[in-house]
């Protein structure tokens, strides 16, 4: 039974008879690559329906924790378990020294045939000033005499003056004293042939030593006269680099240049002073430090240094603390299920959770640490409900001073806002619509296509014919 006239007049589907319908070349080329192109788009569309999409929220950090967990597993190059220690300081004022707790320490033996051995006082002072390098001002200001406190110059550190030469010769004088004025000539001749080398002095390895004499003027300087523990006038003593300007030998011979240059020439041969002595372990051994410490929830720092024992004394400025990592992270495993366990996270974000594991930090030579800054970000994956500490790092080498005890350390800061990382799935019915689409559209297109192609083909064979 055929339906009513005027449901047939609602058909949006009509076709055109095949009496009326003409095939051709074109419409059949442009069908086939319909077809392609529908396939091709439907396979892409699918697989990005069924690939699973990260969406990343930033959110103030819903963590509300009063502590968090440092965990640590590091190697220091050449330092013995005896005397590493672990320290913490936070922005609170917080600072503990070490700490033992969930700490344990490996010994581990140096390879190869170096065990290492303490520096001595000549080789530190050798190593330690063998790439000090100045300037013409700097030279000029470290060579001058401290006759006058208004000169060009400033005479604010003697411990720089003494530094600035393997050995200093100084007279301390008073311009109010007879026999300071008996002496300066003297003095004077004795300071131009010693600082212009005339007559070379060398040391125990007949190298030739850096020597330089010079007078402070006690009136002018009363406080580093003072300093320097000068109980009457002239004093004439001769210092040491590297003594920080605190050991010194007298000079009590005859006040003649002769006798000056030969205790000058007595005092040096009797040091090693350029034995081109190389950087080395100090300790027969290194120690891997592994274990964990709660720390507030505010910037801070870790720190890992030498210390003293009750069996034995360092010279704690020169220690070094090179250091390999193995790994530091954030976060303990037994909160929030796997906070922290870099198995379960996926694997684009593994990198981040532990960005210093393997990784080496060393320093050429003393008064050096390098300092890690650590930017720390709490990221929360809500599929799995796996929580994590993702980090950004950077590290620099840092000048100590030279009475500082060098530290590793690792400075870090918490950001105040969580990452969240969800799925973002798409709805069925938008796989659905992209697919229809894709159909209608493509064939649409190629239908155009045709329909453009044979017109131009029809008029330019009418063309043809009227020529004809």
């Amino acid at each position: 039974m055929a339906p009513p006239r005027w449901a047939q007049s609602l058909d949006a589907f009509r076709t055109v008879p095949k009496d009326l319908a003409e095939a051709s070349a074109t419409g059949a080329f442009m069908t086939m690559l319909a077809v392609v192109t529908c396939s091709v788009l439907f396979l892409c569309e699918t697989g990005a329906f069924l690939t699973a999409k990260v969406r990343t929220d930033v959110v103030l950090d819903s963590n509300q924790d009063s502590q968090l967990q440092i965990n640590f597993d590091v190697t220091m190059m050449d330092m013995s378990c005896e005397h590493v220690t672990v320290g913490v300081w936070d922005a609170f004022g917080t600072e503990r020294m070490n700490i033992t707790k969930n700490i344990m320490k490996q010994r581990l033996d140096h390879k190869g045939d170096d065990k290492g051995h303490p520096y001595n006082d000549e080789e530190l002072t050798e190593l330690e000033f063998a790439d000090a390098k100045v300037d013409g001002a700097q030279k000029a200001e470290l060579d001058s005499d401290w006759s006058s406190s208004s000169d060009q110059f400033k005479h604010d550190s003697f411990e720089s003056v003494v530094d600035a030469h393997d050995y200093t010769f100084v007279n301390f004088y008073a311009d109010w004293c007879p026999h300071c004025r008996m002496f300066g000539p003297t003095w004077d001749q004795f300071e131009q042939k010693l600082n212009t080398q005339t007559d070379q002095i060398v040391d125990a390895d007949n190298a030739q030593a850096n020597v330089r004499a010079l007078k402070i003027n006690c009136v002018d300087f009363e406080e580093t006269c003072q300093e320097q523990k000068v109980q009457g006038f002239p004093t004439v003593r001769l210092y040491r680099r590297g003594s920080s300007g605190k050991s010194w030998t007298d000079y009590h011979g005859p006040r003649a240049i002769d006798q000056l240059f030969q205790f000058a020439k007595h005092e040096v041969r009797k040091r090693h002073i350029h034995t081109g002595v190389q950087y080395h372990p100090i300790f027969s051994e290194s120690c891997r430090i592994k274990g964990s410490v709660e720390v507030a929830r505010v910037p801070g720092t870790v720190h890992f240094q030498a210390m003293h024992n009750q069996e034995r004394t360092l010279n704690l400025a020169f220690t070094n603390v090179s250091h390999i990592v193995h790994s530091f992270t954030f976060g303990s495993p037994t909160t929030h299920g796997l906070f922290g366990g870099l198995a379960a996270l996926p694997k684009e974000y593994r990198q981040h959770a532990d960005p210093l594991a393997g990784r080496s930090f060393t320093v050429p030579r003393f008064h050096q640490a390098p300092h890690h800054y650590i930017k720390v970000v709490h990221t929360r994956f809500s599929s799995s409900g796996v929580r994590s500490y993702q980090q950004t790092h950077q590290w620099s080498t840092r000048q100590v001073a030279r009475k500082t005890v060098p530290q590793a350390k690792f400075s870090y800061d918490l950001a105040p806002v969580e990452v969240v990382v969800s799925s973002a799935d798409r709805k069925w019915y938008d796989y659905v619509t992209s697919i229809f689409a894709i159909i209608g559209g493509a064939f649409t297109f190629m239908s155009m296509t045709s329909g453009v192609v044979g017109m131009a083909s029809a008029h330019f064979k009418g063309s043809i014919n009227k020529l004809g």
